[in-house]
């Protein structure tokens, strides 16, 4: 049953993980459309999870509660509103945007606090990224994160 479960989250992964670096260009769009002093080159080299903050894409604006809880939109760091924007817009459109933003949240949460964890934070940040372009590329990841995926179903 667990393999089942964790097969399901691997594609629910595929489509809300992706690079962080592929989604860059699309949202980076959106929040610059938004917020035009954001510069990308300013969060470069990225050394922590906090990072950069800034405000969260228009079309999350509506789910931001179950995406954020009680964090302020204006403020959210680069990696996690890259995570998010692209988590979500990968999500199938049959479901519902509030379950989705739910288990993105969790998702986020569970990768960066097992990473940080396990090492520095410019580590956790590296195995970060690492793990969103594996994914992107079909690999299946680590048994930790099948574990996070599991436990944010």
């Amino acid at each position: 049953m667990k393999r089942i479960i964790g097969l399901v989250f691997v594609l629910i992964l595929a489509a809300c993980g992706g690079s962080t670096l592929e989604v860059d260009e699309q949202a980076r769009e959106t929040i610059d459309g938004e917020n035009t002093s954001m510069d990308i080159g300013s969060c470069s080299p990225l050394e922590s999870f906090d990072q950069c903050p800034g405000p969260l894409p228009a079309e999350l604006l509506d789910i931001q509660q179950e995406l954020l809880g009680e964090v302020e939109s204006e403020s959210v760091p680069y990696l996690q509103r890259m995570y998010l924007a692209n988590c979500v817009s990968r999500s199938d459109a049959n479901i519902d945007r509030i379950e989705v933003a739910t288990t993105c949240k969790c998702l986020y949460q569970g990768l960066i606090s097992h990473l940080r964890s396990q090492g520095t934070e410019e580590q956790a940040v590296r195995w970060f990224i690492e793990l969103e372009d594996s994914t992107s590329e079909g690999k299946v990841p680590s048994a930790w994160a099948m574990d996070v995926y599991i436990a944010c179903a």
